[in-house]
């Protein structure tokens, strides 16, 4: 694995900060056209950096961890645009924050021990997808009624893929 820091598929990564910065100060101007397209291309660069390294075959220590730092830095930006415009409840994002801090906060103790941090996994991966549907179908058509805890359908999706993807990262790291 290399440790370059400028790469393509870095540089991919760091612009997801800035772009998901934009998307989440344009919902809570009430500017939707520019929310969606900087959400889109948030979201795009998620899946195109690791794309990018692995068919430019230059993976490195430092996109594993801009890669999953800039996720939890758009996830908590833009959940926190979602909740101050009343889209979902505070609770819900302050929730998604806790579990990305213990996740980031234990894969800095695995590696601070001396072993390999854990890669994503295909939990966390469909965590990830179903989380992005929520918060983006949120932002652009909030769900008009709820089911349970303020949440509709798809929220409640969004829910269960948080703790079955803790869940899993939890056991992964116990296991080590």
């Amino acid at each position: 694995m290399k440790d370059r820091l400028l790469t393509l598929p870095n540089l991919l990564s760091l612009s997801r900060i800035p772009l998901s910065l934009a998307a989440s100060a344009f919902l809570v101007s009430g500017n939707t056209l520019p929310m969606i397209v900087f959400a889109v291309a948030a979201i795009l660069t998620d899946w195109l950096d690791g794309f990018t390294a692995r068919k430019m075959d230059s993976v490195s220590r430092w996109g594993t961890i801009l890669d999953p730092a800039a996720d939890k830095i758009g996830f908590a930006a833009f959940g926190a645009a979602l909740a101050v415009s009343g889209r979902i409840p505070v609770w819900f994002i302050l929730l998604v924050v806790c579990r990305d801090v213990l996740i980031a906060a234990g894969g800095l103790a695995i590696a601070r021990g001396g072993a390999r941090v854990p890669r994503s996994n295909v939990w966390g991966k469909a965590s990830t997808v179903i989380l992005s549907a929520y918060m983006v179908r949120q932002a652009v058509y909030p769900a008009p009624s709820t089911i349970a805890l303020g949440l509709d359908a798809l929220g409640l999706a969004a829910l269960a893929g948080l703790a079955v993807s803790t869940a899993s990262y939890v056991v992964g790291a116990l296991r080590r």
